[in-house]
């Protein structure tokens, strides 16, 4: 019947020609009924229009209800060891996509609802979040990164792996449906803050970020390459045209069916030529394989990373914790001593305590 786009929270989209997605909501507004279209209105006739107006008009109500919620859902951005239940909050499951053919074999995203329609996180750029529910009478935690932006209002999206690599959690994560609740926790990180045209770390500028993901740590890696992409986009008059920061990323990964992003990766690359690069190397390389071979060493960080070492480099370690100790050391050899020049997340405890 109708022709407008709405997702799982009611809020109309409008089109965006971006690499993360292809549709973005448009601020405080909301439809449900014979106004809309895709699935519920290409059926309308058929036998769903009073379901459809019954679930969707409740669900864009609700939503359209908690506008004036914009407190940051993590005001504290951390969690503090002398009152940690107290920081655990209730978060609403808007929907599940399995992402296989978007990000990468036995993937799934997983989006949240925020408390208020126009609300933030509360998080920095790398930081992670700690998801917790209860399931078969045993209760399940499991550590994320999301991949939306802590600027993004109303949502938070998890990337999660599908399969048992995923931990005990994926059981849970395979049973929840929308409209169930989980608590989630803001744990430590990295917490970039990206003031206006200045990277800072620690209160230090940085000039150039080198990423090292083994694995499944290419998911705190996609937050920051596209806090950086749209650095770019809002600074640059030339997205084309190399600035004073640039930004690597080896990633490095057992065998090809362990790779997310890669597509994802692969358009940036294209789009951002003088500012984004990435190499891969696999341990297990199909037949008729390119690009590296075994594990990171020296030569892939100087030949891929960033070199010579400068004071305004920041690397940052994702992964195993064997491969974020083989890396630091990699690292070291290569030139990066400082402290401020290197983050790992298993250097870390969940409260985001250095070790």
């Amino acid at each position: 019947m109708g022709g407008m786009s709405i997702n799982a929270a009611g809020e109309v989209q409008e089109r965006v020609n971006a690499h993360f997605s292809t549709h973005r909501h448009i601020r405080g507004l909301y439809a449900a009924g014979e106004v809309t279209g895709g699935v519920h209105g290409g059926n309308r006739l058929a036998g769903n229009s009073l379901l459809e107006c019954c679930v969707f008009g409740r669900i864009a109500g609700e939503r359209a209800a908690t506008v004036n919620q914009r407190e940051d859902l993590f005001p504290g951005k951390g969690v503090d060891d002398e009152d940690l239940e107290t920081k655990w909050v209730p978060v609403v499951l808007r929907e599940v996509k399995y992402t296989d053919q978007k990000y990468g074999k036995n993937t799934m995203e997983l989006r949240f609802n925020l408390h208020g329609a126009l609300q933030h996180t509360g998080l920095d750029v790398g930081q992670f979040v700690g998801l917790r529910g209860e399931f078969d009478g045993e209760t399940l935690i499991g550590y994320f990164s999301p991949i939306t932006r802590p600027e993004d209002e109303g949502v938070i999206a998890l990337l999660c792996r599908s399969d048992t690599k995923g931990g005990p959690i994926t059981k849970l994560l395979h049973h929840i449906r929308p409209g169930n609740v989980m608590h989630m926790s803001a744990m430590g990180g990295l917490r970039l803050k990206f003031e206006d045209d200045r990277i800072l770390f620690k209160g230090q500028q940085i000039q150039r970020i080198g990423l090292l993901a083994g694995g499944t740590g290419i998911a705190p890696m996609i937050q920051i390459i596209r806090a950086y992409t749209d650095r770019v986009l809002r600074y640059s008059k030339n997205p084309k045209t190399a600035t004073s920061c640039r930004l690597g990323l080896i990633y490095a990964a057992e065998d090809e069916h362990d790779l997310a992003f890669l597509d994802l990766l692969k358009r940036i690359r294209d789009d951002f030529p003088q500012h984004f690069r990435f190499h891969i190397k696999l341990d297990l390389p199909p037949l008729g394989w390119a690009e590296g071979v075994g594990f990171v060493e020296q030569d892939d960080i100087k030949t891929h990373l960033l070199y010579p070492p400068t004071e305004g480099d920041l690397n940052i370690i994702c992964g195993p914790p064997a491969f974020e100790s083989a890396m630091i050391k990699v690292l070291n050899k290569v030139g990066f001593k400082e402290e401020h020049q290197l983050f790992s997340f298993a250097a870390i405890d969940k409260t985001g305590t250095r070790l």
